[in-house]
C-alpha cells in the first residue's frame, strides 16, 4: 500500500492521520492533490476541508506560489446541494484551488509520486485515464458496507440495512430498525444525520414495543456538514438529503464563511457529542431552529 509514505496520507485512517500534517510540512513545491471517490463516504465534506487547510498552511509558510492545490472528485459537483456547491466553488476560486470533477483515483505509484485518475461521466474524455505527479496526496478511500451486513438478509442490493427512509423500520423484518452509516437512508452519512434519525427510531421502536397506536414519526433526511475553510472560518451546510433543500438552524446565510459557525463546530458540538448525543439526549437542532430561524428565511 502506498499510504503512510511517499507523501500519501489520509485523515480517514487512524493509523496514518498523523502523516497528513507531517507530509504537508515537507512540501516545498509541486502538486498537492486531494481526492474524493465515487462511493458514499463518511462525512462527504471532509475530503475538501483538508484542501482548504493545506492552502492556508502553504500561504502561512510563504510557499503558496510554488504549490498547486488540486481537488479531484469522482462526482459531478463539488457539493451535492446547489446552494453550498456555489459557495464552495467560490471559496475554491478565491484560494486558486483547481476543482476537477468526474476524476476518480484508481492508482498510486508511490515511489514515482504519481496518481492516476479515471475520468467518469459522459463527456468526450469519459473512460480515459490521466496521470498526475504529486508532492502530497490526501486520499479519501472508497467505502462500502461491512461484509457481515452485506451478506445478511437485512441488506439491500447495495449492502446497506434496507429500511424505510421515513420510519427507519426494516422493509421486510418489522422488528428491525437501523440508522446511521449502516442504513440505506439516502442522505449524507454524518453524526448530525444519526442524531436526527435517533429521535425517530426511538419513538417508533418504543411505540411498537408498547403496542401504541401513536402515529409513527418520520425522518425528513436532515443532515449537516460543517465545511472548515480555514482557521476560524466555516461554511455550515445543513440540508435534507431527500429533497436537497437547505434546513439551516440560524437566521444568517450559513453558506457564507462565519467565525460563529467555526466556534459552534469547534467548541460547542464536541461537548454536545460527548455529553448528550452519546447518552441519547441529543436529537439534532430542530428545536433550536424553531427559535433561531423560525421563518426559514435563508
Amino acid at each position: 500500500a502506498a499510504i503512510g509514505k511517499n507523501g500519501v496520507a489520509s485523515n480517514y485512517s487512524p493509523q496514518y492521520v498523523q502523516n497528513t500534517y507531517e507530509f504537508l510540512q515537507n512540501v516545498r513545491q509541486g502538486n498537492a492533490l486531494f481526492t474524493m471517490p465515487a462511493t458514499p463516504v463518511k462525512c462527504a465534506g471532509a475530503p475538501q476541508k483538508i484542501a482548504y487547510l493545506a492552502d492556508e498552511l502553504f500561504r502561512a509558510k510563504g510557499i503558496r506560489n510554488q504549490v498547486d492545490v488540486n481537488y479531484y472528485t469522482a462526482l459531478g459537483k463539488i457539493f451535492a446541494i446547489d446552494k453550498y456547491a456555489d459557495a464552495m466553488n467560490a471559496v475554491a476560486k478565491s484560494r486558486d484551488i483547481s476543482v476537477n470533477l468526474f476524476h476518480d483515483l484508481v492508482a498510486v505509484d508511490g515511489p514515482a509520486k504519481q496518481a492516476t485518475f479515471k475520468i467518469l461521466g459522459s463527456g468526450p474524455r469519459a473512460g480515459e485515464s490521466v496521470t498526475v505527479p504529486y508532492e502530497f496526496l490526501h486520499v479519501t478511500p472508497p467505502m462500502k458496507p461491512y461484509d457481515f451486513i452485506k451478506r445478511s438478509a437485512l441488506a439491500n442490493a447495495a449492502g446497506f440495512v434496507d429500511v424505510n427512509q421515513y420510519t427507519l423500520q426494516h422493509s421486510k423484518f418489522s422488528n428491525v430498525y437501523a440508522l446511521g452509516d449502516c442504513s440505506s437512508l439516502p442522505t449524507s452519512k454524518t453524526a448530525a444525520a444519526a442524531a436526527a434519525q435517533s429521535r425517530v427510531l426511538k419513538h417508533n421502536l418504543l411505540s411498537q414495543i408498547k403496542g401504541s397506536s401513536v402515529p409513527a414519526l418520520e425522518y425528513d433526511g436532515y443532515t449537516s456538514c460543517p465545511l472548515v475553510t480555514g482557521k476560524h472560518k466555516l461554511v455550515l451546510a445543513e440540508f435534507s438529503g431527500y429533497t436537497g433543500t437547505p434546513q439551516e438552524t440560524f437566521f444568517f446565510n450559513q453558506a457564507n464563511e462565519h467565525a460563529f459557525s467555526y466556534w459552534l463546530t469547534a467548541d460547542v458540538l464536541p461537548a454536545v457529542y460527548w455529553n448528550s448525543m452519546l447518552k441519547g439526549t441529543w436529537n439534532g437542532p430542530s428545536a433550536i431552529r424553531k427559535v433561531a430561524n423560525p421563518t426559514s428565511a435563508n
